[in-house]
Parts: structure tokens; C-alpha cells; sequence
């Protein structure tokens, strides 16, 4: 016989943080009126098809815009979306590569990124700036009136530049007085959907030490079993429309329960899996948990971190979005009660169900219950109370010292409480100069960046200059951490937990000639390709001369490849040509050579 039923007690959560609060009171929440449905146009002239949607999940960050496919290749043209102004180009090796910035007088800004170059005149514009600045990458900002475009105006053409990892356009607009990106799905872009989200897992969250859940399988008929502080992922699948359990068909729950969902959006003409637009969770009819991608502040995308389950990512990349919210998570994308968080009273039965909706009224449902059948261990409670003094507080500074190594975290560096778990070995990688450090584990996520200094009094003289923090991985290599030797010891801010220890790097840049050599005649060759690599802390600068005159070669962040285009600056003749490229702790590695063109 059911259970009665609890009533919600409607006590909203308080409001921390003013600032997210007043952006969406001055700008508007899900208002269609501030959605313009006819002022954009397509950014290309061929059918719209997604390979990334706006706040898709991405490591660290939510993604900014749209990813537009272009066939697999770069060079569609690329227009602007609206009438405007130019008012931002930007050149980097990586990030967005090659973007451009319109500024549009009804109060937003389009950017087009990844592009494979510029059109006329902006092309010209930017490689004078680039030799006037001696520098390949660039952040210009021309004078309003300098740039006007008109909809439909060709402002570029489309590529893989930056840190693309296949052809395509990412495609954004922001909101011009915040700068927050803005979902472009809600401007009435044409885009075939009819697909509903799908639903692939649910999590359940023991909260604390008095919670406890009990999953019956439904095959076995045995009990699964989940303490307080612990979590259980179960597989949904769906049959004849309806989403259910895959195993479980009955769910007892004691304390406090907080619940996560893997959901992904699909789009008619892509086999893309697409990020939510929104996901609602009710209790007995009543909402509990709301988040609605429309728009974030990029000050606060790295919250993904707080917004996700960091552990089931880190350990097996599964994006579960949690449907509770964090005590550090400052992003202004909820709408809560209790912060989502479920408490279960003895005896009471749960009805719960939730709503995945996309920017075209799509929706997948999934309803299913809890029963609040086990006891909560009272005693369990008081015992964590008084666990070591190891505790950081998610608001408050937090600093450990043991031999070797101290450790200090900000009151912005947690999402949450968390217990600090130390330890150190002398086992590791050779190439190193104090023991591996563990400071806590990779599986909880870092928002801000705290210290790690670890004593360096016994590194040689010789190689103080030359030292860094390295991030011993799983699999015993090392990867750079940053930091320099100051008074005996190696600092370092970083933004990971995880084994640390000191190590040195002496090694400068290899650079590798592809298609010049001494004296070569490079007259019918339309550029010089050089490959440039560093084995441990990374390229810092590099400077390439011809004829004792800077020269442009524009860097491939995922090659590595520079490359000089003879674009008629050079005279015929014998040309000298010279290349610097330093890391990041001054090691320096020098190319010299002469052509002919």
C-alpha cells in the first residue's frame, strides 16, 4: 500500500552572488520579445546542420555557440549576419583561430570563428597589424565606423584554424552589454528539428552520512546497497516511447537524495549528440530543479565543473549533469528548492519525474519513484562530525603543511566541502628532484587556482633557472605544471589535483625544416613550412627574420607547422633566414639558413 505523501515546503534558495542576479533582471530570462526571430540571417549559404550546440558540455568550459558543419572542408563564404559594424578581429595558434566580431545596433554581437581567412579589406588590415606589432597573433578593435557591413555581406570564408578539430564554423551571438554569449537556437534559425532529447542514465546521491539508498534489481530480484557519501548510476532505456529502468524496479531512499541525468538533444539532418536546453525535475508534481541553457558569463563557464558529476567525467567521461546545485556554484542557470535536493521522510512515497526539453518543444519524460522505506543511522552523523581536521570549506582559505610541501587553497578554490586526503612517495619518474607529492585526487574539481611549493633546497645551483613543477600522470609521465625556484622552494598555481613533484627542463625546441634547406631556390615555392616542438613545458615565442626584418609565419597550434607566404615583400635574390623559438624556461633553440628567390 502506498505511502503518504510529504508536502513540499517552498523555501527558495538565497541569493549569493548579485551580480549573475541583476545581468538577468536587466536582460531578460525566457521572454520570446528579446529573441529577435527575424534579424539574422544564416551565417552560410548551405543548409544548417549542428555539430555542437550552445552550453554542449566540454572539458572546463561550456561551449559558447554553434558549430556549423561545412561538408568536411574550409572555404564557404561567410556572411554577416545582420547589418553592423566590425568591431573586434582576433588571429591566435589556437582557441578560435582566425574569428571576426560584428557589432549589431539592436544590442548584439555575432562572432564567426575557425575561419580559414578573411575577406577584403579585413585580410589587408590585420597582416599590416601583424607586421606593424611584429606578432602573429592579434586583438584588434577597429573604430566603430572603420568596418561597416551590411546582412549578407562576405566577411570571411570558413576553415579549422585554432583549436578546431575538423572543418567547420562556430557561430555565436552575444548579448553586446554583458558580453554573455546567448543561445542563438531561440533566434529563429533554420534548423530541422523534430527529434526529442533522449535519456541515458539517472544518478542517485546518497547526500551524507545519514542517507542510504536500496536498488532492486529487477532481473535478480536482489538488493544493491548504497551508503551515505556514495552514488549509484542506473541505465534507462526506452521502449514503445517510454523511457524506463533497465534493471531497477524498486528505489528506497532514506536522508537527503540528490539525483543527476546523461541526456543528450538530436537534430534531424545530424547524428550529432547535442547538448540540453532544459532540464526539469518534479517531486509529487511539484518542481524541485530547473537549469535553463539561454546564456552564462564566460567568467563563470569553468562551473561546468560544479555543474557536471566531475568524477564520473574524470573517471568515465559520462557527462551527468547533476540536478542539485553545489554550495560554490555560482552559475545563474537554476531554479531550485532545497537546492534540488530531495529529503526523504519515513514511510513517504515519491513521485518523481523528469522533463528534457529543446528550443523547439521537444520533450523526452521519464517518471519513476522513491520509497522512503530504510531508516536513517543517526549515529553515523554524529561520527562524521568529528573527522580529522583535513576538512577545506568550500568559502574559507585552506592551508596544509607537512615535510617538503605546502599547499594553500583560496576561498573560491572548492565547490564543496571536502575532506583533503595527502600522501607522498619516493618512487616516480626519474627525472626529478623531491618525492611525488599526492595532494588529493583528480576526481574533484579545482574552480580557482591554488599554490603548491615544494622544497627545492637540494637542486643544484646550475638548474634553479630551469625548474618547474611537474604533474606525474597515471601512467608515470610527467606533464608541466608551471611555478619557478624562489628562496629554496618550487610555487606553482594550478588548477588540478594530483600527484606533483619538481623537475627540470634543459632541453630546447626542436626545429625541423619541411621545405627549405641551405641555398635552395625557393622561387616556385609559395611559402616556407618549418615545424617547430617542444618535449616538456612548451613553446613560449618565436621570432622568425628574413633579411634581419621580421617575417610573418603564422603558427598551426595542432601541427606545429609555421608558415612563411611569399607575398611579393622579398626582392629576387639571396635571402638569409633566421628562427628563434624559446620555452617556457628559457631554453632557446636557433635556425639559420639561406635561399634564393
Amino acid at each position: 500500500m502506498p505511502g503518504r505523501k510529504r508536502p513540499l515546503k517552498f523555501v527558495r534558495v538565497a541569493v549569493r552572488w548579485i551580480a549573475p542576479l541583476l545581468a538577468i533582471l536587466l536582460f531578460g530570462s525566457s521572454n520570446p520579445n528579446r529573441y529577435p526571430q527575424d534579424y539574422f540571417r544564416s551565417p552560410l549559404g548551405i543548409p544548417l546542420s549542428l555539430a555542437g550546440s550552445f552550453a554542449e558540455m566540454r572539458s572546463n568550459h561550456f561551449h559558447s555557440g554553434l558549430d556549423i558543419k561545412t561538408n568536411g572542408r574550409s572555404g564557404y563564404r561567410v556572411y554577416a549576419s545582420a547589418n553592423g559594424w566590425v568591431s573586434r578581429i582576433s588571429v591566435s595558434s589556437g582557441g578560435f583561430g582566425n574569428a571576426i566580431y560584428v557589432t549589431h545596433p539592436n544590442g548584439f554581437m555575432t562572432v564567426y570563428a575557425h575561419l580559414n581567412r578573411f575577406s577584403e579589406p579585413f585580410s589587408a588590415y590585420i597582416k599590416n597589424l601583424q607586421y606593424a606589432r611584429e606578432s602573429f597573433s592579434l586583438d584588434a578593435f577597429p573604430a566603430k565606423g572603420q568596418f561597416p557591413v551590411t546582412k549578407g555581406d562576405v566577411i570571411a570564408f570558413s576553415g579549422n584554424s585554432g583549436s578546431s578539430s575538423g572543418p567547420h564554423l562556430h557561430f555565436e551571438v552575444r548579448n553586446t552589454a554583458t558580453g554573455w554569449p546567448e543561445n542563438p537556437l531561440l533566434f529563429g534559425f533554420d534548423i530541422r528539428d523534430t527529434r526529442p532529447p533522449r535519456i541515458r542514465r539517472i544518478k542517485l546521491y546518497a547526500m551524507n552520512d545519514g542517507s542510504r539508498l536500496r536498488i532492486r534489481d529487477s532481473r535478480t530480484g536482489g538488493w544493491r546497497r548504497i551508503r551515505g557519501n556514495e552514488s549509484v548510476l542506473l541505465d534507462v532505456i526506452r521502449e514503445n516511447g517510454e523511457f524506463r529502468f533497465s534493471r531497477a524496479d524498486r528505489i528506497e531512499a532514506a536522508g537527503e537524495i540528490g539525483f543527476g541525468i546523461q541526456t543528450f538533444d538530436y537534430h534531424d539532418d545530424s547524428p550529432n549528440q547535442l547538448g540540453a536546453y532544459r532540464i526539469d525535475l518534479e517531486s509529487d508534481g511539484s518542481p524541485i530543479f530547473t537549469s535553463k541553457m539561454e546564456r552564462f558569463s564566460f567568467n563563470l563557464t569553468r562551473h561546468i565543473n560544479a555543474h557536471i558529476d566531475y568524477a564520473e567525467y574524470v573517471g568515465n567521461r559520462r557527462w551527468i549533469q547533476r540536478s542539485y546545485v553545489l554550495p560554490g556554484n555560482r552559475l545563474p542557470i537554476y531554479d531550485t528548492v532545497d537546492r534540488g535536493i530531495l529529503s526523504i521522510v519515513q514511510d513517504s512515497t515519491y513521485d518523481l519525474r523528469y522533463r528534457i526539453s529543446d528550443t523547439n518543444g521537444n520533450e523526452a519524460v521519464f517518471s519513476f519513484q522513491l520509497y522512503g522505506n530504510i531508516k536513517t543511522d543517526s549515529s553515523i552523523v554524529q561520527k562524521a562530525e568529528s573527522i580529522s581536521n583535513l576538512k577545506a570549506i568550500y568559502n574559507r582559505p585552506f592551508t596544509l603543511e607537512r615535510p617538503g610541501i605546502v599547499v594553500r587553497l583560496s576561498p573560491k578554490t572548492l565547490y564543496d566541502d571536502t575532506q583533503i586526503h595527502y600522501s607522498q612517495r619516493s618512487s616516480g619518474p626519474q627525472n626529478r628532484y623531491a618525492p611525488v607529492h599526492r595532494v588529493h585526487d583528480d576526481k574533484t574539481p579545482v574552480q580557482e587556482p591554488y599554490s603548491i611549493s615544494i622544497d627545492g633546497r637540494d637542486i643544484p645551483i646550475r638548474l634553479r633557472g630551469k625548474v618547474a613543477l611537474g604533474r606525474v600522470r597515471s601512467n608515470g609521465k610527467m606533464s608541466y605544471a608551471g611555478g619557478s625556484f624562489r628562496d629554496g622552494w618550487v610555487t606553482s598555481s594550478v588548477r588540478s589535483f594530483g600527484d606533483y613533484t619538481i623537475t627540470a627542463d634543459t632541453v630546447a625546441p626542436s626545429i625541423r625544416p619541411i621545405n627549405i634547406s641551405s641555398r635552395k631556390n625557393m622561387s616556385r615555392s609559395s611559402n616556407i613550412r618549418i615545424k617547430i616542438r617542444d618535449n616538456f613545458s612548451g613553446i613560449k615565442s618565436y621570432k622568425g627574420t628574413i633579411d634581419g626584418e621580421w617575417a610573418l609565419f603564422a603558427l598551426d597550434g595542432k601541427t606545429g607547422i609555421l608558415r612563411y607566404t611569399f607575398d611579393g615583400r622579398l626582392q629576387a635574390g639571396t635571402h638569409e633566414l633566421r628562427l628563434v623559438v624559446e620555452d617556457q624556461l628559457g631554453n632557446e633553440r636557433v635556425y639559420e639558413t639561406t635561399f634564393r628567390r
